[in-house]
C-alpha cells in the first residue's frame, strides 16, 4: 500500500524525535508539511529533514486534501483545538500525550474522536516499549498472585527542560509528564476507585507547580499503586541526583502473595528480578532493562508501525482518547486530594 501522507503540527523537541524515526519509515509515511506558529521554526526543521512544505498556519495543512493524518505535537494547552479541527477536517490524528491540559478539554476530544470514523491514536510510548510491556505481562500472568501492590519511587530530578512543566497555571508536571505513569498503571490494572495524595513545592526559584508527590491509587481490580516522585532539585533537566547508584533511580517493586518483582537488582544494575517466597535466595527469573523509564528505543518505531496498521489495516488503536481522559482525571484527582487532604473516590472512570 502507498505511504500515508502526514503533516506534523508543533515543531519542538518531540517533533524532531519523531522525524528522526519517520526518516527510517519512508515506505510507511510521507511527511508533507511541518507547521509551527513560531516564525521560522517549521522552516528550520523542514530544511533539516528535507520536508517540502512548511507553514505557521495549521489551517493550511487541514485544507490540503492530500493529507491523510495530522500529528498534534503542540503544547498540551492547545491539543484540543488542533485535534478537534483535524478530526472535523476528516483527518486521522496522532496526538502526543497528555490528551489535553484538563479533563474538560479531554472530554471535548473524546466526544469528537468517538463520533468520527477517523483513527485517533494517543502517544504514550510505554505502551509500545518492550520493558514496560513485559512488566505488565508478568504482573498480569498471575505469577505473583493477584491483587498486587506496585510501589514506584523516582529519583530527585530537576524535571523537564520545558518551563511550562514547572508552571502551575499550565498544569504543571503532574498533568504534563506524570500522566505517562498514570496511563501505564491504568493500562496494567484497569479503572481506579480511590486516590489519596499529598503534593508539595520544594524547588527553589521561579517554579510555581508542585514538584514532589506521594500518591496511593486503589483500583477496582483490588490492586494498589503507591507512587512517589520529586523534581525538587534546583534548575531544569532530567539528570537525577543519585546517591550510591549513579544513573539509576531508586526503586520500584511489585508485591504479591506468591512473590515480588524488584528493580534494580541487588547490585544496582538495570535488571528486573522475580523472586518467589518459597525460594527467596536467588531470583527465579530476571530481565535486563534498557533504561529506568521503561521506554525503550523500540517505542517510537512500534508506535509508528501501529499507527500505520490502524489506518491501512483497520487495527484498533491501543491507546485512544478515552484512555487519555482517564490519565488526566487521575492527575486532577491527585491535585484535588492534595488540596483537600481527603481521598477522591470514583464510581468508575468512564
Amino acid at each position: 500500500m502507498s505511504a500515508i501522507k502526514i503533516a506534523l503540527i508543533g515543531c519542538g523537541t518531540v517533533c524532531d524525535w519523531h522525524l528522526e524515526e519517520l526518516a527510517k519509515l519512508r515506505d510507511l509515511f510521507q511527511v508533507c508539511w511541518l507547521c509551527d506558529n513560531v516564525p521560522g521554526k517549521a522552516e528550520q526543521l523542514a530544511r533539516k529533514w528535507q520536508v517540502a512544505r512548511w507553514t505557521e498556519d495549521y489551517q493550511r495543512v487541514l485544507d490540503d486534501p492530500a493529507i491523510e493524518c495530522v500529528w498534534v505535537l503542540t503544547p498540551p494547552f492547545n491539543h484540543a483545538e488542533v485535534a478537534i479541527a483535524a478530526l472535523r477536517a476528516d483527518k486521522h490524528v496522532f496526538c502526543e500525550k497528555p490528551l489535553a491540559k484538563d479533563s474538560r478539554q479531554c472530554r471535548d476530544i473524546v466526544q469528537i474522536a468517538e463520533d468520527s470514523e477517523r483513527v485517533f491514536l494517543l502517544g504514550y510510548p510505554m505502551r509500545f516499549s518492550a520493558d514496560a510491556g513485559n512488566l505488565r505481562s508478568v504482573v498480569q500472568s498471575g505469577v505473583l498472585g493477584r491483587p498486587v501492590v506496585f510501589r514506584d519511587i523516582w529519583a530527585v530530578c530537576k524535571g523537564s527542560d520545558s518551563p511550562a512543566i514547572h508552571d502551575a497555571q499550565l498544569g504543571g508536571g503532574v498533568v504534563f509528564e506524570h500522566t505517562h505513569w498514570l496511563d501505564f498503571v491504568t493500562w496494567m490494572f484497569g479503572p481506579a476507585q480511590k486516590v489519596y495524595a499529598s503534593t508539595r513545592k520544594l524547588k527553589f526559584g521561579p517554579a510555581t507547580a508542585h514538584d514532589t508527590l506521594v500518591a496511593v491509587i486503589d483500583f477496582a481490580s483490588g490492586d494498589q499503586a503507591l507512587w512517589s516522585e520529586s523534581w525538587a532539585a534546583t534548575g531544569m533537566g532530567w539528570d537525577p541526583l543519585c546517591v550510591g547508584r549513579a544513573g539509576i533511580r531508586p526503586t520500584f517493586d511489585v508485591i504479591g502473595q506468591q512473590g515480588v518483582l524488584q528493580y534494580p537488582n541487588a547490585h544496582g544494575e538495570k535488571v528486573l528480578s522475580l523472586y518467589q517466597y518459597d525460594r527467596p535466595e536467588q531470583p527465579v527469573r530476571s530481565w535486563t532493562w534498557q533504561n529506568d523509564w521503561g521506554t525503550n528505543d523500540d517505542a517510537f518505531p512500534n508506535e509508528h508501525q501501529h499507527l500505520y496498521d490502524c489506518i491501512r489495516h483497520g487495527a484498533l488503536p491501543v491507546c485512544q482518547a478515552r484512555d487519555g481522559l482517564r490519565a488526566v482525571q487521575l492527575a486532577e484527582a491527585i491535585l484535588q486530594s492534595s488540596r483537600s487532604g481527603l481521598p477522591v473516590f470514583f464510581e468508575s472512570l468512564p
